[in-house]
């Protein structure tokens, strides 16, 4: 039997002055990481829009519009472009479209630089078909907003961000194009998006994103890695949408099932799942 006194002559030497300071210094380096991941270190809008966020890609609208509205009604006229157009997503989450649609004019008005309202209005206009000619001109100014951003190679390495951004964007056009009733261009804008998912997944494998010990610390690799799948399961449910519009439902379910593995978060895990019961019922 180890009695007390035994016992802290064996931990003694473990709680040295040196070993204390070392440890002190790792519990405030852990606090401030957490605080930076919380994003502690931001106005209370941003973590609020972080949170509905959050509840969107989980597949909860309804809690995401209410963090967007309160959000939007604490920011002044230039912050509001990012609170509309993610409050315009949750709408359409709820197949609200006409309200969609209003905020997504007003964030558009404003002026959105990351392409984000652009992408969204793109994806609103093939939800509802009213206008093929715009959703073909919003996924391409998305694109060209979006492309070499940055923030690209936090999540990737190389140009695989790049490639699958404009893979979306051509996703998104053969959709419009189905609508245009222009079938061989639509046909031929699904083989470029394929292509550069293809070239997108083989460059993932082999360019890992070099982020610095800081970026590992502050975003995480749990985030990291989460919105790595998040960007891949886009991309192939935009891909499953575009087969679905050719009628090409054997392509469809392919891309809609790549989609359902990959994304943890939630929302497109689901709405893949409904379309693969959908497809497969009327086989």
């Amino acid at each position: 039997m180890i009695t007390s006194g035994t016992a802290l002559a064996i931990l003694t030497p473990w709680y040295s002055p040196q070993t204390g300071l070392l440890l002190a210094v790792l519990a405030v380096v852990g606090a401030r990481v957490i605080y930076f991941r919380n994003m502690g270190h931001c106005p209370p809008e941003l973590r609020l829009r972080r949170k509905g966020l959050d509840y969107l890609l989980a597949g909860k609208a309804d809690k995401a519009e209410e963090c967007f509205r309160t959000c939007l009604a604490t920011c002044e006229t230039p912050d509001r472009v990012r609170p509309l157009v993610c409050l315009a997503d949750a709408l359409i989450d709820q197949g609200r479209y006409e309200e969609s649609q209003e905020y997504l004019r007003r964030a558009l008005e404003l002026g959105d630089p990351t392409g984000s309202g652009q992408g969204s209005m793109a994806d609103l206009l093939l939800k509802t078909a009213v206008d093929p000619e715009k959703a073909l001109d919003m996924a391409e100014q998305s694109m060209e907003l979006t492309i070499g951003m940055p923030r690209n190679v936090v999540y990737f390495g190389g140009g695989v961000y790049d490639d699958l951004k404009r893979a979306k964007c051509w996703a998104r056009k053969a959709q419009a194009l189905v609508q245009l009733n222009r079938q061989t261009e639509a046909h031929q804008a699904i083989d470029r998006a394929v292509r550069l998912v293809e070239n997108a997944h083989k460059e993932e494998r082999q360019v890992r994103p070099r982020n610095s010990l800081l970026v590992m610390l502050v975003i995480g690799s749990r985030r990291l890695s989460s919105h790595r799948e998040l960007a891949l399961a886009v991309v192939h449910w935009q891909l499953g949408l575009a087969f679905l519009a050719t009628d090409d439902s054997t392509k469809a379910i392919e891309h809609f099932r790549i989609t359902r593995d990959t994304d943890h978060r939630g929302k497109y895990r689901r709405l893949a799942q409904q379309k693969i019961q959908q497809l497969e019922s009327r086989r």
